[in-house]
């Protein structure tokens, strides 16, 4: 199998992240479309390294420009999760979200990285993103006139509608969207013609439509500060952005709506209320546990005893991702992850701010910055990363990252 064809299937599955859904069994271990499809690039990668001496001695290459910074932070991420299964409460569950959200998403982000080695491939991933995005927003979007296909009766209500597209619940329409909307602006300012450009703005009106619909306040949120984040640096739009902010904090302080905005600000609503509740249950457990947390998929399980609002059920996540780190990785886990988090983070600030490279160089630096920018904000209030399509993108986010890296002092690598 060639190169080539090796590159559009890492960026097939790529697209093809939702496909997690589709769920099966095979000789009676439980699977999804998406795990079939990392299992069988993976087996494709491996079975090329065994045959084809070029494309060993290429792996080992790339596999070499990974900076050991990252190598050290992913081996520990590794291991934790490894102790995360051993202290869970049920082992087979623990092994599930261990295969999925840790083994399979690494695995994919390596290979990613050994077969997107140019801009040009990472152009191709935006468009096939796009084409998902689509589905899922246009999905939405007639799911917010019709109802049609949303599983809950009280979020198909007209009054309290929330739109779920294809996923099972409105938050993942925001968990999804918001990873592949930096890609569709770097699709937008890169595309050689007045079509593709079109097709792009199209797709983030729509996307951000979507996003509106489900009424996913986390993901907007931090879209909104991402996009005021770029706003405020780029030097043209700097000023426009700092009056219109105080133009918006003024109109909301002297409107009826100041009273909802402090609610959800200070988290004084229902919503507001619930988190605060499952982040004061999940200290008080994690105090007991600081060093192991309640194991992979043990969340639950090992909350229960502090469960501090009995009429409110038990989410699987604590609704923040440090917390939800600590709980499922241990405080190793945590560390590790964080640790990955900012060494990847500080390559694309130096990507974006290093005035010397080449546009579209600066471009995916800005792409990954965003998308962790994203993470950060998101996470303060919900649970990015333990979702199948989630952790995949991540990884896949880290090869553009060591990408952007590789080429930080290389201007002929950039095409």
């Amino acid at each position: 199998m060639s190169h080539a064809l090796m590159q559009r299937l890492v960026i097939f599955v790529a697209a093809a992240t939702p496909l997690y859904l589709v769920r099966f069994s095979v000789f009676g271990l439980p699977t999804t479309a998406l795990e079939l499809l990392i299992g069988v690039l993976c087996f494709l990668t491996i079975a090329r390294t065994i045959v084809m001496h070029d494309v060993r001695i290429q792996y080992v290459r790339r596999l070499r420009e990974i900076p050991r910074a990252l190598w050290i932070g992913v081996v520990i991420f590794f291991i934790a999760s490894c102790i995360a299964i051993v202290v869970a409460p049920d082992t087979r569950a623990a092994f599930g979200i261990w295969r999925a959200y840790v083994v399979e998403a690494i695995a994919f982000g390596v290979v990613a990285w050994l077969h997107l080695d140019s801009w040009r491939q990472f152009r191709v991933l935006a468009a096939a993103l796009s084409v998902t995005a689509a589905f899922v927003a246009v999905v939405a979007i007639i799911q917010q006139f019709t109802g049609w296909g949303i599983p809950n009766p009280f979020w198909r209500a007209a009054a309290t509608r929330r739109v779920t597209s294809i996923f099972g619940y409105p938050n993942a329409v925001g968990l999804y969207l918001e990873l592949i909307v930096p890609f569709l602006i770097a699709g937008f300012l890169l595309a050689k013609n007045v079509i593709a450009r079109a097709w792009f703005v199209i797709l983030f009106c729509a996307s951000v439509a979507a996003i509106i619909f489900a009424e996913s306040s986390g993901t907007l949120a931090a879209l909104v500060l991402t996009a005021g984040l770029f706003l405020l640096l780029w030097k043209r739009t700097r000023w426009i952005v700092a009056a219109l902010f105080v133009c918006a904090v003024l109109a909301v302080a002297v409107s009826p709506l100041r009273k909802p905005f402090a609610d959800e600000f200070l988290l004084q609503g229902v919503s507001g209320n619930l988190r605060t509740s499952m982040w004061k249950e999940t200290v008080q457990m994690l105090a007991e546990r600081p060093v192991t947390g309640a194991g992979l998929a043990g969340y639950q399980a090992t909350v229960k005893p502090f469960h501090i609002l009995q009429w409110a059920e038990i989410y699987l996540y604590p609704h923040n991702l440090i917390l939800a780190l600590w709980s499922e990785l241990g405080l190793l886990g945590l560390l590790s992850f964080c640790w990955i988090f900012f060494v990847v983070a500080w390559w694309s600030v130096r990507g974006v701010c290093n005035a010397h490279h080449a546009s579209e160089h600066r471009v995916w630096a800005g792409v990954v910055f965003a998308s962790f920018f994203i993470i950060a904000i998101h996470g303060l209030v919900d649970t990015p990363y333990f979702k199948n399509d989630f952790s995949v993108l991540f990884w896949l986010i880290i090869a553009a990252a060591l990408q952007v890296r590789y080429t930080q002092n290389s201007p002929n690598k950039t095409t």
